[in-house]
């Protein structure tokens, strides 16, 4: 390290990440990152919760001393749990590299870009600064990285786990399985860790499962259903464990014979979980979700009293989505902007009709209003934009020109 460099301190700050895919394709209660600085000792940052883009905005900050060791590794980490971590998380990304090539962007955001995860590169956008006048009092308190073993159990099954969803061997489950069950056996009744344990048992069972490596359903939904019983309404992790024990009945549902009773519950469980994700987050947007929501419409036949609640949460999930994607990636000059400035109007819209908030019919009057610029009079269509708002389609898939 240069010796000007020697006895200052960093203003390190995490501004965002994007294209943060999970390796094992599980979905994170929320990413963190870690600022390994040298073998015993590091900084987290605040978890952040993925967008449906699978992006996050941090703003967090910290002040670190450039005593310490020349290098130092970044590492992006998938949080499953909101409130106290066990462990460490799944590794998303990890890049070895030194304070100079921080330090080299003349104070302005950069990025740095991770290895390839499930086709895209992970990359974080940070903010280096050489602090003039600081002291050690407003220096961070690092922790430290000796870890207790249900951690160092809790990581190595997720490592391995992860391993096992990429390379398909069974081997590789069969030690996640192993260290999860270590760290469960060291969780009793009461352990402030117990339901995190059950879920991570449980999750790595039930993929075993999904890929028919592993049969016993039974004992799989119920490691799930104590984890719900442990995480309350209210709780942060509630909706998460929502999500887990549905997905396993779903799956259930499709490789045996369901029952009315567990079809009932199915339902139950995607009208308690649906109005928990907020708009935007990865659960509530994404294509995992609009999954689950088409698997319990299958499950409701014609008739069914939960039917039209389950056409309902589809059609605002799906609707909102269709018209988002295309809007998002359409520069503001493309040809078709209006269409899609006008098809994201209808979707929201029919969401204000069943929602009632009033941003969202704000918004559809501004993108009623581009629309309109874009369309002036003597276009062809100009009239049947202008009408769209009073006699739009109910079905909120029906294309708008």
């Amino acid at each position: 390290m240069p010796g000007s460099l020697e006895g200052r301190y960093i203003r390190l700050e995490i501004i965002s990440g994007k294209n943060l895919k999970v390796p094992s394709w599980r979905i994170p209660a929320g990413i963190h990152v870690s600022v390994n600085l040298d073998s015993s000792r590091r900084w987290k940052s605040t978890i952040g919760i993925l967008l449906s883009d699978e992006s996050i905005t941090w703003c967090d900050s910290v002040t670190l001393s450039l005593d310490a060791s020349p290098t130092l590794s970044v590492e992006i980490r998938a949080s499953f749990e909101l409130d106290c971590m066990l462990g460490n998380g799944e590794v998303v990304g990890k890049l070895d590299t030194s304070w100079d090539a921080l330090l080299d962007h003349g104070n302005e955001p950069f990025d740095i870009s991770f290895p390839s995860v499930r086709g895209v590169h992970p990359s974080l956008t940070l903010k280096a600064t050489v602090l003039h006048n600081c002291d050690n009092q407003n220096s961070a308190l690092l922790d430290s990285i000796v870890e207790c073993q249900i951690a160092q159990d809790t990581d190595a099954g997720h490592e391995r786990f992860a391993t096992y969803i990429t390379s398909k061997t069974v081997s590789h489950l069969n030690d996640a399985v192993k260290h999860f069950q270590l760290v469960l056996d060291q969780c009793p009744v009461g352990h402030p860790h117990q339901a995190a344990a059950l879920t991570n048992l449980a999750w790595a069972r039930l993929e075993g499962y999904i890929r028919n490596d592993f049969q016993d359903i039974d004992s799989i939904t119920s490691l799930f259903r104590e984890a719900l019983v442990l995480r309350p309404q209210g709780h942060p992790n509630h909706p998460s464990s929502i999500y887990h024990l549905l997905k396993a009945l779903i799956w259930r549902y499709g490789k045996e014979n369901f029952t009315a009773v567990y079809i009932q519950e199915c339902v139950q469980l995607s009208c308690k979980l649906l109005p928990l994700c907020p708009e935007g987050t990865y659960l509530h947007a994404s294509d995992e979700g609009i999954r689950l929501r088409r698997v319990i419409l299958e499950l409701c036949p014609l008739g069914s009293a939960h039917r039209p609640k389950a056409l309902d949460n589809l059609a605002q999930a799906r609707a909102y989505n269709i018209a988002v994607k295309p809007f998002l990636c359409a520069p503001r000059d493309h040809s078709e902007r209006d269409t899609y400035l006008n098809n994201l109007a209808c979707s929201l819209l029919s969401r204000f009709d069943h929602q009632g908030n009033s941003d969202d019919l704000n918004e559809a009057i501004s993108l009623y209003e581009e629309a309109l610029r874009l369309r002036p009079v003597g276009h062809k269509y100009r009239a049947f934009l202008i009408e769209q708002p009073r006699t739009r389609p109910l079905d909120p898939f029906q294309p708008t020109w």
